[in-house]
């Protein structure tokens, strides 16, 4: 029995394999998304009719102080670890079911949704009106519709309990979550006299400059983007992210593009950043407000800042930290150095939509 009637038959046969070769790329990897955990929703989040304004006014008649918007997708490692840890504890679901009716917005839906400007946006594009560049994100109004707060990133239990207590104390009309936090801290934290341990520094990372260093004067000499890192004393998740992914090959050759800087704020010493900013490093993440550590701060090659990462990031789905490298964190880091390299964050103001694009291009 022959095989192929004819060359001409073979060829088609061919053809028709090419033809297949897209189809079956994007079977690969709609397989690989469909393997990763997926986001399930508490079933104590409030329903809606994507009607903020009559969302916020039910939430306000029924005696709460105003509507929280869980900014999510489907796929995000962060926002899974989210409804599986933080908003499982029994007491963050108490104190913030309480207080707001909490409603989930998928960054990647049409949906329509009226906004509490009264405007009607698509889920994906009220996502990009209100800053959520990355999921998870939160954003809290309150009964006049006043957004009191917009975090970012992962808040496990002992975090969610600061914002609330920030909210609940009205601390966001005059005060900086970051502010409020460091004061808390300050009040609990044993004075320098009474500790019994000297603090542990963070270790030297390979191929990251240390103060002093001038980055404006490096930025404008040879044009690439920047990393800068904050760390302090006695960082147990500082130590992880540099050891599993900061230090990873992958990582260092990419970095190699970038001008790198390490800094700790416990630690003396001035820098001056690819914007021009000068200080020591509790000076500079004070005027960045930023609220944890680590806490990774990236710049484009123009000095401009492109986005930061301001809260627990190394975690696994369960919101604890990995004790070893996972392929998906790595993945994820990688891909956000290449948002910023390229300057993708310019044209594609919300981060999992552009990895989802780049990722279907392959």
């Amino acid at each position: 029995m022959r095989l192929f009637r004819s060359l001409d038959d073979s060829g088609a046969l061919f053809r028709l394999w090419l033809c297949g070769l897209p189809i079956l790329a994007w079977l690969l990897w709609a397989s690989a998304v469909e393997a990763r955990e997926r986001l399930e929703y508490p079933e104590w989040f409030a329903p809606t009719f994507y009607d903020l304004p009559g969302d916020l006014d039910d939430a306000v008649s029924r005696g709460k102080r105003g509507i929280a918007l869980f900014f999510s997708a489907e796929t995000c490692l962060h926002c899974v670890a989210m409804a599986r840890s933080t908003f499982q504890d029994p007491e963050i679901v108490r104190r913030l079911s309480g207080q707001f009716d909490v409603i989930a917005v998928d960054v990647f839906s049409d949906v329509e949704m009226i906004a509490l400007d009264g405007e009607t946006y698509r889920a994906r594009e009220l996502s990009e009106r209100e800053r959520a560049t990355f999921t998870p994100t939160l954003l809290f109004f309150d009964a006049s519709g006043e957004r009191m707060l917009r975090f970012v990133g992962f808040a496990d239990a002992a975090r969610m309990h600061v914002i609330l207590d920030y909210l609940e104390a009205d601390a966001w009309q005059e005060q900086s979550l970051r502010d409020f936090a460091a004061a808390l801290i300050e009040s609990a934290t044993p004075s320098a006299a009474a500790a019994t341990t000297a603090p542990v520094p963070a270790a030297a990372l390979s191929g990251f400059q240390q103060p002093p260093a001038d980055l404006a004067a490096q930025r404008r000499a040879n044009p690439r983007p920047a990393l800068v890192l904050f760390e302090r004393h006695d960082c147990e998740e500082c130590r992880r992210l540099r050891m599993q992914i900061l230090e990873h090959p992958e990582v260092q050759d990419v970095l190699a593009g970038f001008h790198v800087l390490q800094l700790n704020t416990d630690e003396s010493g001035t820098v001056v950043l690819p914007d021009g900013r000068f200080g020591t490093a509790e000076a500079l993440a004070a005027q960045l407000a930023l609220a944890h550590r680590p806490g990774l701060v990236f710049f484009a090659e123009d000095g401009e800042e492109a986005f930061r990462m301001d809260s627990t990031w190394l975690i696994d789905h369960s919101g604890q930290l990995p004790d070893a490298t996972r392929r998906d964190l790595l993945d994820s880091f990688l891909a956000r150095l290449d948002y910023v390299a390229s300057g993708a964050y310019r044209d594609w103001p919300q981060y999992q939509r552009w990895r989802a694009q780049r990722d279907r291009a392959g």
